[in-house]
């Protein structure tokens, strides 16, 4: 009786309570939680920064309609992604969800914990400290190899294999993560409504921030307008459901976050890009590269904080900054010019 006192007084009664059976968790997640941090003993400040990460999460997955504990791999990656977190950051929530779940697999056998498939696909990763870039050569081989060839010879209406469907989607898929810089939940989410091909010469991605509302717009570099535009054509010719621009099949089931992580690479060993490079390269690597590309085109940091849709304008002169010390570390010239966009 002494030790459950001691371990109640310190949430209060409820919360030991609340830590007895998987159900609570389900239906009383936060409370649940508190009674976790209580019968674990962790120290005050810790127990708050858990609080605040737990409580983040829970936010996070209610504004997407996702019961809480009922989150896959890539959703966790996703989640990770749309914090801007560091990567020491990333690994903390990645493990402290982590826990979570073996701590539930103690109350059912069997349980799946989608926090170590996480981090067993590298979700949890982010991107390699310092900030890393495609090499300008690395990014040539990839337009040419993979982009460029895309939308040749595609093929018409219900004679599409699911081959040649996925060919083509993820071609585009990696056209737009380079050409936007679109993040891995910014481009799964992405509406065909969103595509502004209107402009002569210039296609837009018409955007929005789900935390704040917020709307802005994202030009795509003009290398990555054939593929995309050959995958419309393809994606509409073949009965392909729904609305979203990367769809997981025809059905128009949503792509998975860790599909996104493995189209990528696929694409980029395809390419020769990872045969010789030393640093991991993922669609974060993608997104940097993009801003890289403005800038080598002369666009301010002000500026492509906006078109990357970025929290604020600092994130912009950060962004360029590491640029600069990645130019300088790599032993490049800084370019007096750019891909063109």
């Amino acid at each position: 009786m002494t030790t459950q006192h001691s371990e109640s007084s310190a949430d209060g009664p409820q919360a030991a309570l609340f830590d007895a059976d998987l159900a609570s968790w389900h239906s009383h997640p936060e409370r649940a939680f508190d009674g976790w941090l209580a019968r674990n003993g962790f120290r005050h400040g810790t127990s708050v920064v858990y609080r605040a990460m737990w409580g983040k999460l829970l936010r996070w997955s209610a504004e997407r309609g996702l019961a809480p504990l009922s989150w896959s791999a890539g959703q966790i990656g996703e989640f990770l992604d749309e914090q801007d977190l560091h990567k020491s950051h990333r690994y903390r929530y990645a493990r402290l969800i982590e826990r979570i779940y073996n701590h539930l697999a103690r109350l059912q056998d069997g349980l799946h914990n989608p926090a170590s498939q996480a981090v067993r696909a590298h979700l949890a990763e982010g991107e390699n400290d310092p900030t890393a870039f495609l090499l300008p050569g690395e990014r040539d081989l990839l337009i040419a190899r993979v982009l460029g060839p895309a939308g040749e010879a595609a093929a018409e209406g219900a004679g599409v294999s699911p081959t040649e469907w996925k060919r083509a989607r993820d071609t585009a898929l990696v056209a737009v993560l380079l050409g936007a810089g679109l993040k891995v939940g910014e481009v799964r989410a992405l509406r065909t409504l969103a595509i502004d091909s209107s402009r002569t010469g210039r296609v837009m991605l018409r955007m929005a921030k789900p935390e704040s509302g917020r709307t802005y717009e994202t030009p795509l570099f003009a290398f990555a307008h054939r593929p995309l535009m050959a995958w419309l054509a393809l994606r509409e010719a073949s009965g392909t459901l729904g609305d979203l621009v990367f769809p997981a099949m025809p059905s128009g089931r949503p792509l998975h976050a860790a599909s996104v992580y493995r189209r990528v690479e696929l694409l980029l060993d395809e390419a020769g890009v990872l045969s010789a490079r030393s640093e991991r390269a993922s669609p974060q690597t993608l997104r940097n590269t993009c801003g890289a590309m403005h800038f080598e085109a002369g666009a301010s940091p002000a500026m492509v904080a906006q078109w990357l849709g970025m929290r604020d304008f600092e994130s912009g002169w950060r962004l360029r900054a590491a640029h600069e010390a990645w130019v300088a570390r790599a032993g490049l010239l800084p370019a007096s010019a750019g891909a063109g966009g």
